[in-house]
This record gives structure tokens, sequence and C-alpha cells, in this order.
């Protein structure tokens, strides 16, 4: 899964990106808020950690932009502003929860899990059977086979989970490139040599090439 995370206070940020690192997850982390804002409307995020008093443009504005541009995904604003007028702010502008700084990092994983376990898949486990004796765990982004864990690298977890959340659907290059590489330049053969990695994992014909398009997970369920 892929965290944003807008923090301007140095020690802070390098925390909460470390500790969800930790726990599997891939973060941008962001100390301005124009910066942040810039990455917003180029990029995808399954859920956004906002300081609310960031200068610039402040988190309150960064929430703004993310409604517009991605309306159900989670926000999560956290600040040690705790008047009742900035907390409701908050919430009238769309955010899912607000967390008063300072947090216990265990209160801060709890909260993103089941806003990330809601967002996904609201009234089911997070299990999905692939077919084959494979299944995925959406939200710890694992990968098994009779319920034995296959080991994947941070690119081939974002990809698959990717091509899950779209599965017997057509994921175009473009959206890969946008989602695990975060637009960022590379050569035409790092995505392929992903794909065949991720290919070898799973049953022959389970990913299949859209020539000139993208690719495609195909279940058997």
């Amino acid at each position: 899964m892929k965290i944003f995370l807008l923090e301007d206070d140095t020690s802070l940020n390098k925390i909460i990106k470390l500790s969800l690192e930790n726990k599997g997850f891939y973060v941008d982390n962001f100390f301005s808020g124009y910066e942040a804002a810039n990455i917003i409307l180029n990029n995808k995020y399954d859920l956004y950690i906002l300081d609310v008093n960031v200068l610039g443009f402040d988190g309150h504005k960064i929430l703004e932009i993310i409604r517009k541009e991605q309306i159900d995904t989670p926000v999560i604003m956290i600040s040690a502003e705790i008047d009742i007028d900035n907390i409701k702010k908050s919430f009238n502008l769309g955010c899912n929860d607000y967390i008063k700084k300072p947090f216990d990092f265990e209160e801060l994983f709890l909260r993103i899990q089941f806003h990330l376990s809601y967002k996904k898949e609201p009234n089911s486990n997070m299990n999905i059977d692939l077919g084959y004796n494979f299944s995925f765990n959406l939200l710890e982004e694992k990968l098994f086979k009779h319920n034995y864990e296959i080991e994947l690298t941070l690119k081939e977890k974002l990809l698959l989970t990717l091509l899950v959340k779209n599965i017997n659907e057509t994921v175009t290059n473009e959206t890969i490139h946008e989602y695990v590489w975060d637009s960022k330049e590379m050569e035409s053969v790092s995505m392929r040599s992903i794909i065949h990695k991720l290919k070898k994992k799973l049953k022959n014909a389970m990913i299949i090439n859209i020539r000139g398009v993208g690719y495609k997970l195909i279940s058997i369920n």
C-alpha cells in the first residue's frame, strides 16, 4: 500500500515514515505543502496523512485538492490543534480521521489499518482468492500458496496489489508506471523485468500481456 505523508516537523516526519515502512508500507514523505500539491495532482495513493499546520499550502488546502481529485481515498489529519473549530473544519472538508499530537504510533497504525480495510472490502476479509491455490491479502500485501507465504519485493507488492484491485481488468502501462514508479523516469525493461519475476511466482498465464496497452491478472473464480 502507498501512503502519502505531509509533516513539516523533520524528526516526526522521519519517525512516521520509518515506522510505517517497517510495517510494510511504501511511504512518500513531504515537508512542504507546495511540493505536496504538485505530487498529488500527478500520482495516486491508498491513504494520506496530513499535518494541518504546514507553511504555505497547509493540510486543509491539500485536503481540498485530494477531495477534488480522489473522492474516496482515506485522509487522516494530524495536528497539535485541539480546538473544536479546527477539528470541525477538517471533517467538513472531508477528512476521515483526526489525531491530536502527541500520539502513540500504534494508534496511528491501527487507524490506518481500519481505514484501508474499510475502503477496500467493507464487508469481507481482505484475503482475495486468485485461484490455483493462490490468495493475496490486500491489507498486508502478502501472497500465499496453500497458506504458505511467497516472498515479494517492494515493487512486486505494489504491482500485484494494483493488479488484484483490478482483477480480470486490463491495467495500462501508464497506470503501472504511475503507481509502482511514481511516474518517475524508468527504462521499459524495468517494468517487463518486474512482470517477469512476478509471473514466475504465480501460475503460468495468470498475468497476461495486452500488447501495447498493459497487463491483466486473470482469476479462475
